[in-house]
């Protein structure tokens, strides 16, 4: 059986890559597995417009940090899984650096195929911490499809 990984953040471009990557798996007759991996708390603190049927990590009303990110994360694939309307789609919280933690896991799980997004953040912050997607593409045993997704 083919296997596909869709990597998600929580940002909104998270729709369009769920979105595509599921697209693609449904040609190919592939199982899904949704990821998302918890690294560095600074990124967890923006807040978005819900997408998907997701309100995000803040508490509501209260503005403070959500303790347990992994529950939260997992809560934000479930709101995937039902967005995409197909409850055999598995999901698998991560943790560690992003694209380690992506490449360990799509290795493990012997996957196919990697669909991940091109969004970047600023420049400053790819100077400082680097292009995910680059590193990804750099390093991975299996092919990546790369949804591109540009900042508006």
């Amino acid at each position: 059986m083919k296997k596909i990984c869709i990597a998600l953040d929580t940002s909104p471009a998270a729709e369009i890559i769920a979105k595509t990557g599921y697209e693609y798996a449904k040609l190919l007759n592939a199982e899904v597995t949704l990821v998302h991996t918890i690294y560095g708390a600074s990124f967890y603190i923006r807040n978005y417009d819900p997408i998907m049927g997701y309100e995000g990590y803040l508490t509501t009303g209260q503005g403070s940090l959500v303790d347990n990110f992994k529950v939260e994360s997992e809560k934000f694939l479930q709101a995937t899984v039902n967005f995409l309307g197909d409850q055999t789609i598995k999901t698998n919280v991560l943790f560690g650096e992003t694209h380690t933690a992506i490449l360990d896991y799509v290795n493990e799980a012997k996957c196919n195929l990697l669909v991940i997004g091109s969004h970047s953040h600023s420049g400053f912050e790819n100077l400082i911490m680097g292009n995910i997607a680059a590193k990804i593409v750099k390093h991975s045993e299996v092919p990546v499809l790369i949804v591109p997704i540009k900042n508006k």
